[in-house]
């Protein structure tokens, strides 16, 4: 009985570590550019445009992995952590389809990048853009 017990405890050891351990794949070579850690600015937004989303602090920075892991970070300490995958998603902005983050729970935020800055949408209506700059 011990044997079995080892024996799928063992199994299970090594399922787990060989499904976690994956790379995620993308859409494209810029789809990718999102991996790596983010330092979280500004935000923009809301119902009146003008931000004040309560998301984000000052000293939070974003670790983002090729094995679709999204972490959030609040100085030395992490503070939340979601996986997702990357999918292309028509904009609320315009009919363009961007790169999406899309959450196991079941959301989803489209992303730009330009040079080292991260735009990052709640893609809803009276929602908020946070803009983040590469570390």
């Amino acid at each position: 009985m011990k044997k079995i017990m080892k024996s799928l405890l063992i199994a299970a050891i090594i399922l787990v570590a060989s499904t976690s351990c994956e790379k995620i794949s993308a859409p494209n070579e810029y789809a990718e550019k999102i991996f790596g850690q983010w330092d979280y600015k500004s935000n923009s937004g809301g119902f009146s445009g003008a931000g004040g989303s309560s998301r984000f602090s000052n000293n939070n920075w974003l670790e983002i992995t090729d094995k679709g892991c999204f972490i959030v970070h609040e100085g030395t300490k992490k503070k939340t952590k979601k996986k997702f995958k990357i999918e292309m998603k028509e904009s609320i902005y315009d009919t363009n389809q961007r790169p999406a983050l899309v959450y196991k729970n079941g959301g989803h935020e489209t992303y730009q990048i330009f040079g080292d800055t991260l735009f990052l949408s709640d893609e809803s209506y009276d929602g908020y853009s946070y803009l983040f700059v590469r570390k």
